[in-house]
């Protein structure tokens, strides 16, 4: 025999409906938050993205229509050999338009929005 649910009070219940951000927010957050990231910054947490490229070509460019710069970076690879990544970072017209793009995701998502700081103050 099922025993009941215990009641819901306040202490026991949660009301945080709250989704955590997709791969595509967390990205466009970090490149107006930080101004820029290549693809070894964005293997790491709190991005995950393990495909910048395509996340910046496919979904940022085509998709939303964002653009961006990209320039080449060399590092250390495997070996000590040379390995270049590219840098990506938005235009000011973009970076803007990212910034509602954000909110937008974040209200579908159940989280409050971000309170930009204008570059005018």
């Amino acid at each position: 025999m099922k025993t009941p649910a215990a009641p819901t009070t306040e202490a026991t219940s949660t009301t945080d409906d709250t989704r955590p951000p997709t791969k595509l927010e967390r990205v466009l957050t970090w490149l107006v938050e930080h101004g820029s990231i290549n693809r070894l910054e964005a293997e790491k947490a709190p991005i995950f993205d393990h495909a910048l490229p395509s996340t910046m070509s496919n979904e940022i460019k085509k998709r939303l229509g964002l653009e961006f710069t990209s320039v080449l970076e060399k590092s250390t690879g495997f070996n000590g050999m040379g390995a270049y990544y590219k840098r990506y970072k938005f235009t000011f017209t973009s970076s803007q338009a990212a910034k509602k793009i954000i909110n937008n995701l974040r209200k579908k998502r159940g989280a409050p929005p971000i309170q930009w700081v204008s570059e005018c103050d």
